[in-house]
């Protein structure tokens, strides 16, 4: 049985999907596929798996967010390459 999700109206599998921790600007900084969480905490956990850390983060307003595959390589993929806007505001 797959699990099944709904992100901006679609209903997809939840393994056609990834888990993304963002900072407050959106830039992802770690990811795992949908699959390896059934929610946003499960996934925080396995991002990251140390309680306090996990607090820090959502105390810095770090957030979980469930993407679409196409949300993932339009928002995601270019922050783990480097070549995202949030890096090149943060230089500026």
């Amino acid at each position: 049985m797959k699990l099944m999700v709904e992100i901006d109206g679609q209903t997809l599998p939840l393994n056609d999907c990834f888990w993304i921790l963002a900072d407050t600007n959106g830039c992802a900084f770690a990811s795992v596929r949908g699959d390896c969480a059934a929610s946003a905490e499960q996934a925080h956990e396995r991002i990251t798996p140390r309680v306090r850390d996990r607090a820090k983060e959502t105390k810095n307003g770090q957030a979980v967010r469930l993407l679409t595959r196409d949300q993932w390589k339009q928002q995601a993929e270019p922050c783990f390459l480097g070549r995202c806007e949030h890096r090149a505001e943060a230089a500026a």
